[in-house]
């Protein structure tokens, strides 16, 4: 009742479904797969080990089916099946706010090189492709980054403080024709860096200039609001997905970041394998929707 009621719900786009059991098998499946094509469908089954499927029965009474045969009703009616909480609503942001990938291939760029690393052996853990750089990327980046960076993608930053590097470099990579995704690791979440660093060093030295620190604190306050509606600009123009990974996170922090006037949202997640993650689940529902077409 609910899939064909978001079915045609023009302010439904994103579709996220807990279920537990299906009394009316062939009606889900034909629904899922209808609705499957127009929208994306996110789903958390309840109740797929024993444990779990007697405790469903418990309280709704009904018996579970098969969890393998249910496995292939996703696959083939384009349902993107999780297997935790926190993967649905990190999904449901990722679908809600950012334009699908056309493809698998990823540009990561970060503050630092072992980030990157780590996040490339995700990317070829979830079937996702980190593609060598051409030279026309090369080039441009050249222009930007200190003569001793990797010229290899993950593109490293060196750990480089100027605001306009990772705006650039952004740039640089989402208009690259050889990727469909761009991964940015560390970028938000240095403020908070420079705050610690900030109280430490009152601690240790009271006579430091807190005005100099506080108009620090401000100047990264604003480029991190101007980042994120440049991240959108970028999405609107070149119609690829920018996921973000903090550097650190505090109260203020969130995983969606709404802008005026842009109908996508910053996404920023609190570790990579979250961010690959999403854009793994993106890339496979871009593959479900080619081959519908095809």
């Amino acid at each position: 009742d609910y899939l064909e009621g978001f079915e045609v719900d023009e302010l439904t786009r994103t579709v996220i479904l807990y279920i537990e059991s299906i009394k009316n098998c062939r009606r889900f499946f034909n629904s899922a797969r209808r609705i499957g094509s127009k929208k994306p469908v996110i789903l958390l089954k309840g109740g797929q080990s024993q444990v779990g499927k007697k405790a469903a029965a418990s309280h709704t009474g009904a018996m579970m089916s098969d969890t393998r045969v249910f496995n292939a009703v996703c696959r083939q009616t384009g349902i993107i099946k999780v297997e935790q909480p926190m993967e649905l609503l990190d999904l449901a942001a990722a679908f809600s706010s950012l334009p699908l990938p056309k493809g698998p291939r990823v540009a990561i760029m970060t503050l630092g090189g072992g980030w990157g690393v780590v996040t490339a052996d995700l990317c070829h853990a979830h079937n996702l492709q980190v593609p060598e750089l051409n030279p026309a990327v090369v080039e441009v980046l050249d222009k930007l980054l200190p003569p001793y960076w990797s010229r290899a993608n993950p593109v490293d930053l060196v750990g480089e403080q100027d605001p306009d590097l990772p705006v650039k470099s952004l740039e640089a990579l989402i208009a690259w024709e050889g990727c469909d995704a761009v991964i940015n690791l560390g970028i938000l979440g240095r403020r908070i860096f420079l705050q610690k660093l900030a109280q430490a060093a009152l601690k240790s030295d009271p006579n430091v200039d807190q005005a100099y620190l506080n108009q620090i604190q401000k100047i990264l306050n604003e480029f991190e609001q101007n980042y994120i509606r440049h991240i959108t600009v970028l999405m609107e123009k070149y119609h690829k997905p920018v996921i973000g990974v903090h550097l650190l996170t505090d109260g203020q922090d969130k995983t969606l970041y709404r802008v005026p006037g842009s109908k996508y949202k910053g996404v920023f997640y609190k570790t990579p394998e979250r961010a690959v993650y999403a854009l793994s689940k993106m890339v496979a529902y871009r593959n479900y929707l080619d081959r519908q077409n095809d």
